[in-house]
């Protein structure tokens, strides 16, 4: 699967360059398709041949949105990590083909849903072991904790087609909830490396943001008791966790905060990306006490990955393509600003006026689709033409 022959390079498209280049133009894509069709299942919610409409949607964002831009930001990353060359060409193109095949689920009946289950789960289990490739050949040992949350991605995609052709029990829970906190626990992850980093970086500071070793074993192992406490156990535990969380998290923003964040659109994204994912925890402690409309802390969590999202693809994809990631395209503020409208109906306003809750949610689903769809008006002409400074990428 993997093409390392580089002599041939620069006569591949420049779609089928680099990971990021097709991964990212499809993650925007199903960011809009997906919530169409979402937009039309909902609020009847009638099922769709073999499957809930409502587990489909958890299942497209986690493994089709969220895995998407996963896998290409992580064979574009890993090339940079290990200088070894990632899937090009022919190579990325069948794994994006594996990906596409993922997105017929809805329209496959019952007694085929076996080859679609074989399919959709060969694309985590090939971009697994062709994200582990570079790493392991590179001796990139720093990064082998990348292979094993895929490979865990992996396996609870698995999980969740076992419940769905009924061979496991709550195989379809397991999946989804296991899949789900494994993309946040990557989010963290980077977020920690990068986050920083890039404010640094983007302001210019002479000295490095405030981090502490404590907050950040403390976070690792918190958020790993959290995830199975929820995922096992559903005990008032996770909500002590999830409130310690929230103060380790929090902590954190502060020390990384700086007022010049705000006239930065790359940075203040990703900023109150990494603040939805810590308002979760919160939202998880208040509903113990408070009756709140339901998953609110769900889709908290879930608009932290699609503003994360979207900044990180924003940003990589300019700088990857050779472009300046400090002078962003200025339609940025405003496709952020439409995502994080669509976090205030769908969370917030569902919070305080819950006798809206279909309404809040409809002008939820419009205002996300319209920010992807600004997402692919300014990126696509990027993903399909070469760097513009000559370089293979």
């Amino acid at each position: 699967m993997i093409n390392l022959n580089q002599n041939n390079q620069y006569s591949t498209i420049p779609f089928l360059r680099l990971g990021f280049r097709p991964f990212f133009f499809a993650t925007g894509l199903i960011g809009v398709l997906s919530m169409l069709m979402w937009m039309l299942f909902y609020p009847s919610i009638m099922p769709v041949n073999n499957i809930n409409p409502i587990d489909w949607h958890a299942h497209e964002m986690i493994f089709a949105y969220s895995s998407a831009v996963t896998v290409g930001f992580l064979l574009t990353a890993s090339k940079n990590w290990t200088g070894v060359q990632t899937l090009y060409n022919k190579s990325l193109l069948l794994l994006l083909l594996l990906w596409i095949a993922g997105r017929f689920l809805p329209f496959i009946s019952n007694e085929h849903l076996i080859y679609q289950a074989i399919v959709d789960s060969s694309f985590l289990i090939v971009s697994t072991i062709a994200i582990a490739y570079p790493i392991i050949k590179g001796k990139n040992w720093n990064n082998i904790s990348v292979v094993a949350k895929v490979f865990l991605l992996t396996v609870a995609h698995i999980l969740f087609y076992l419940g769905l052709l009924g061979f496991l029990d709550q195989g379809v829970y397991l999946g989804v909830y296991l899949g789900f906190y494994l993309i946040i626990s990557l989010l963290f992850m980077m977020s920690r490396r990068l986050l920083p980093f890039f404010i640094e970086r983007g302001l210019g500071l002479k000295t490095e943001l405030k981090n502490s070793k404590f907050l950040d074993v403390s976070s690792l192992f918190l958020f790993l008791a959290f995830m199975v406490v929820e995922i096992f156990f559903a005990s008032v535990l996770s909500t002590v966790i999830a409130g310690i969380l929230f103060v380790i998290h929090a902590i954190r923003m502060y020390n990384w905060y700086h007022p010049k964040i705000w006239k930065k659109s790359l940075l203040w994204s990703i900023y109150l990306a990494y603040g939805f994912l810590t308002l979760g925890f919160a939202i998880n402690v208040i509903g113990y006490f408070t009756p709140m409309g339901p998953n609110l802390d769900i889709h908290a969590f879930s608009f932290g990955i699609a503003l994360m999202v979207l900044s990180m693809m924003s940003r990589v994809t300019l700088g990857h393509t050779g472009r300046n990631v400090f002078d962003p395209p200025k339609q940025l503020g405003i496709m952020f600003s439409l995502l994080i409208l669509s976090f205030v109906f769908r969370v917030l306003m569902t919070m305080v006026s819950i006798e809206n809750y279909v309404e809040w949610i409809f002008i939820s689903q419009v205002l996300w689709v319209i920010a992807f769809v600004f997402f692919l008006i300014i990126y696509t002409p990027m993903f399909f033409k070469a760097r513009v400074d000559g370089q293979f990428g």
